[in-house]
């Protein structure tokens, strides 16, 4: 059954709340807040530790085959490695990398996708960077989910071929997903 977020009891002015479920709401809110595994707040990095290849024109998954840290275990890295799947429901902070080696030819691109389907305005595309240099794209959005929704960085190339991600880097594909409001 999926986390949901905390909520502080009220009482209408004149009545009373009884002190054991104040302080049960109290250390609820504290441990969303503060705590860590899956009492906190939702929360997700992965990243790429082997290259992967990308078609010539054709928006691809990134793969992400290692954990940072997963505290409502979303993502796997043994199926759907592209994947995380939002676990408690709220808007999600989303940042996305993906490096591309080097290669001078047409363009590098990276963008987000909820369920599959490009989310507005997270498109980024720049030109490689040089012939010895790979390349590195960053995108960011804001993104409100559901239950059972799975986020996604995707990354295009142009090159005429295909041309492989950098891995295991400062430039390497990686998603990071963190609850920020309900």
């Amino acid at each position: 059954m999926p986390r949901t977020v905390p909520v502080i009891a009220n009482e209408s002015p004149g009545g009373f709340i009884a002190a054991a479920l104040w302080m049960a709401q109290v250390a609820a809110i504290g441990n969303w807040v503060l705590g860590s595994g899956s009492n906190g707040v939702p929360r997700f990095r992965g990243y790429a530790t082997s290259a992967q290849s990308l078609s010539d024109n054709v928006w691809t998954s990134l793969n992400l085959d290692t954990e940072q840290y997963d505290s409502d275990n979303g993502h796997s890295t043994s199926t759907n490695t592209s994947r995380y799947t939002v676990q408690v429901a709220g808007t999600y902070r989303v940042a996305a990398s993906v490096g591309y080696v080097a290669n001078v030819t047409n363009n590098r691109a990276i963008r987000l996708a909820v369920n599959g389907n490009a989310v507005v305005g997270s498109f980024v595309k720049t030109t490689p960077a040089n012939a010895t240099g790979s390349t590195g794209l960053v995108t960011t959005a804001d993104i409100p989910c559901v239950v059972g929704d799975y986020i996604e960085a995707m990354g295009n190339q142009n090159s005429g071929a295909a041309l492989n991600t950098v891995a295991a880097s400062d430039v390497a594909c990686s998603l990071t997903v963190a609850w920020i409001s309900g």
